[in-house]
């Protein structure tokens, strides 16, 4: 079972996305994204990594500068989830290496697929973050 890590702070969301990922996938819930950090630095390699941007400790987009400055976890496909539909602040998640960046609220089945889609390109063991 493939394993998901999950960034999020707001309950409700990390509930909301365990109940539309839990079906097919193994969910791994982290808080903030320090918190993730010291997780994947400890040996743990989640196939797909979902965060948002507005967290305590580390936000979002220090976490994809971490991620894309690291060679053990390049390959590894992120999802940006914010409420900020900022054009600006989603060029930067993805020049960082996003896979993509999705705009809270969304629709689940279109969240879904875009998991999948991560997941499929992630399989090619393609590097996602530059």
């Amino acid at each position: 079972m493939k394993k998901v890590l999950v960034i999020e702070d707001d309950a409700p969301l990390c509930w909301l996305l365990g109940k539309i990922l839990d079906r097919k996938y193994e969910v791994i819930v982290m808080n903030n994204g320090m918190e993730a950090w010291s997780w994947l630095t400890d040996g743990n390699i989640p196939d797909l990594i979902i965060t948002d941007l507005k967290m305590p400790s580390m936000d979002g987009v220090e976490l994809l500068e971490y991620l894309s400055n690291s060679g053990l976890f390049r390959t590894i496909p992120v999802i940006v989830l914010s409420g900020d539909d900022d054009p600006v602040k989603r060029l930067q998640c993805l020049e960082l290496g996003a896979f993509t960046y999705f705009v809270k609220p969304f629709e689940p089945q279109a969240f879904l697929k875009e998991v999948e889609r991560a997941l499929t390109f992630n399989d090619q063991n393609v590097p996602v973050n530059k």
